[in-house]
C-alpha cells in the first residue's frame, strides 16, 4: 500500500481511533488535539479515589480528578480500565464514578467503565454508564479448538446476559470473535503495539475500521509522557 494512504487517514478517525494507557496530565494535553478519546488505567485506592496507574502495586500520586480537569477543558470520552473491581469495592467504586461524573459534569455516555468482574457491572449498566467485559483469554494461537470454542461459548453467556454493553479484548481476538461470536453486542479493542500510521497499512486495519459493531480501537502514541 502506498505511504500516501495512511499519512492521509492519519487523525480523521478520532471517533473510533482511540489513545491507548494515556495515564498522565501530560501526556494527555500533549495527545489531545491528535487523540480527543482516550483510554486510562485507573485502580481504587481504600482513600476513596481512584489512582491513575496501570499497575495496582503502583502509584504515581495522580488521582483521577487531574486527568478529568483536562477532560472537562478539552472535551471527550474516557475509556476507564478498572484494576480492581471487587465485590467489597463495588458500591464504593459507583457512588464515586457518579460524584465524579457531577463534580465534572460528565455524562455517562462520555465514560467507558471496563473489568474482567463483568458481573460486577451490572449495577452500573443500570444506571446508564456503558459498560464493558475485558476478554482475560491468551492468543487463540497458543489455545486448542476446544479452548477457543469454551471461550466463545462464555463469551455468548455474557453477551446474553445483558449484563453489559460491550466486550473488549486485545486485537489477536478480533478475527476470531467477529467470526464465532455471532452476538449484536459493541466490541472494543485495542492494537497497542500499532501506531495509527501502521494501523492504516494492514487490511486488517481497515477492516476493523469498517465494521459497524466494532465501536472503539486503541492505538500506540507514546509521545513524551508515557508510563
Amino acid at each position: 500500500m502506498c505511504a500516501l494512504v495512511p499519512a492521509r487517514h492519519t487523525d480523521r478517525h478520532t471517533d473510533k481511533l482511540w489513545l491507548h494507557r494515556c495515564n498522565s496530565v501530560e501526556k494527555y494535553a500533549e495527545m489531545h488535539p491528535r487523540y480527543p478519546n482516550v483510554e486510562v488505567d485507573v485502580v481504587y485506592r481504600p482513600g476513596g479515589y481512584f489512582d491513575v496507574t496501570h499497575d495496582t502495586t503502583t502509584t504515581f500520586g495522580l488521582p483521577l480528578d487531574s486527568l478529568l480537569a483536562q477532560n472537562l477543558m478539552g472535551g471527550g470520552k474516557l475509556w476507564l480500565d478498572i484494576k480492581n473491581l471487587t465485590p467489597q469495592n463495588q458500591t464504593a467504586i459507583l457512588s464515586e464514578v457518579d460524584s465524579l461524573c457531577d463534580d465534572y459534569h460528565l455524562t455517562p455516555d462520555r465514560l467507558i467503565l471496563e473489568s474482567p468482574e463483568w458481573q460486577l457491572l451490572a449495577p452500573f449498566t443500570r444506571q446508564g454508564y456503558y459498560t464493558s467485559c475485558y476478554v482475560p483469554y491468551d492468543k487463540p494461537s497458543r489455545l486448542s479448538r476446544s479452548e477457543i470454542r469454551a471461550g466463545i461459548d462464555s463469551l455468548r453467556r455474557v453477551a446474553d446476559s445483558g449484563t453489559v454493553r460491550a466486550l473488549s479484548f486485545p486485537g489477536w481476538w478480533y478475527a476470531t470473535i467477529r467470526r464465532h461470536l455471532r452476538r449484536s453486542i459493541d466490541l472494543l479493542t485495542w492494537k497497542h503495539r500499532t501506531t495509527q500510521f501502521e494501523f492504516f497499512l494492514t487490511s486488517e486495519g481497515w477492516r476493523m475500521l469498517r465494521d459497524p459493531q466494532l465501536k472503539v480501537i486503541l492505538v500506540k502514541n507514546k509521545g513524551h509522557y508515557h508510563r
